[in-house]
């Protein structure tokens, strides 16, 4: 599936700290899903661009359940108007529902559904065209900040409570048990679900905020998808170019995936802008080629990796395609026009 949905970036407002908590920085983590090393919480993504980055994190980390964590350090209010709204009711049901009409300015896509029935409460939260795969440390962190909210919010800390998740198990069931507290299953369904006592949805909001929304509020503009803009589709493949050559993981399967689209359109777009996938990589190769080259102190075998060449010999053809001569020889006659 090819998750196009728009979502604001300050769904991942907590990533540079739960990042660095594990000794990582965030920046390489951003580039490599095509976006900046700033958190912009106004810009509005491709929602698989998140799932990249989160999945990205888990693994760098070796913390399959870092989604988790990542609801652990959510600020409600943070999460701009969705957030507030969370805050809003006099009710868990109230606040449940003001929640969900604001959900559309965090991010689109997304089927949110309460129901009720013998006396248990399912609240059902469905991300559209998302591969349960991909997204499953977003799926997680979401599972963690909602049943963490359903508790705050109704005063309840025990009770009964069953989280279902769209995705295999990444460690064994009890760690996810432990840290939600909860009993919790998965695969069951393309939805992450929770269900609990129906009577925790009447319980007074601790947290009430008098006020904070007006009554009725609709939600502002949604986030447009960020692909309508030429220039920006152009410097997130750049960014993913510079942070996954190395890597040996540049692709045009891999980047499609990364910017929640198929293949085939992205191909489209770059044909529509007179480029290609293969194109543009390749023009990346060179442009980055010759500026390594340029640094007498960087051997030519490092300069064919950084460029995303694991055999020196491919490196060394297409140099020679490039530039009519071998990276040697090119390095050679730089470095002798400019007086080193």
């Amino acid at each position: 599936m090819w998750d196009r949905h728009p979502v604001s970036l300050s769904l991942i407002h907590m990533l540079p700290v739960v990042a660095e908590r594990h000794g990582l920085a965030a920046a390489p983590l951003l580039a490599r899903a095509g976006l900046e090393a700033e958190i912009d919480p106004n810009r509005a993504v491709a929602r698989a661009q998140v799932s990249s980055v989160l999945k990205d994190l888990s693994l760098r980390a070796d913390s399959p359940t870092i989604g988790l964590d990542l609801a652990a350090s959510a600020e409600p209010l943070r999460l701009g108007l969705s957030g507030h709204a969370l805050l809003s009711g006099r009710t868990l049901r109230e606040s449940l529902a003001a929640h969900a009409r604001q959900m559309p300015t965090l991010q689109g896509g997304v089927h949110l559904a309460l129901d009720i029935e013998n006396g248990r409460a399912h609240w059902r939260h469905t991300l559209a065209d998302s591969d349960a795969d991909h997204a499953s440390v977003l799926n997680d962190g979401i599972a963690g900040f909602v049943l963490s909210a359903l508790r705050n919010l109704s005063g309840e800390t025990a009770g009964n409570v069953h989280v279902s998740l769209p995705h295999r198990p990444r460690v064994p069931i009890r760690e996810y048990e432990d840290s939600l507290r909860a009993d919790v299953s998965f695969g069951q369904g393309p939805s992450l679900a929770i269900s609990f006592d129906a009577a925790w949805l009447e319980r007074p909001n601790p947290l009430f905020v008098a006020g904070l929304l007006p009554a009725g509020a609709a939600p502002t503009a949604r986030p447009d998808q960020e692909w309508r803009d030429e220039a920006a589709l152009l410097a997130a493949l750049d960014l993913i170019f510079s942070a996954t050559a190395l890597a040996g993981s540049l692709s045009l399967l891999s980047a499609a995936r990364t910017l929640g689209m198929p293949p085939r359109s992205l191909q489209r777009r770059l044909a529509g802008l007179g480029t290609t996938f293969e194109g543009l990589a390749d023009d990346w190769r060179r442009a980055q080629a010759r500026r390594h080259l340029a640094d007498a102190g960087l051997p030519v075998g490092q300069v064919g990796q950084l460029v995303g060449y694991r055999d020196p010999a491919h490196f060394v053809r297409a140099f020679r395609r490039w530039e009519g001569q071998p990276p040697g020889a090119w390095r050679q006659d730089f470095l002798a026009r400019n007086g080193n």
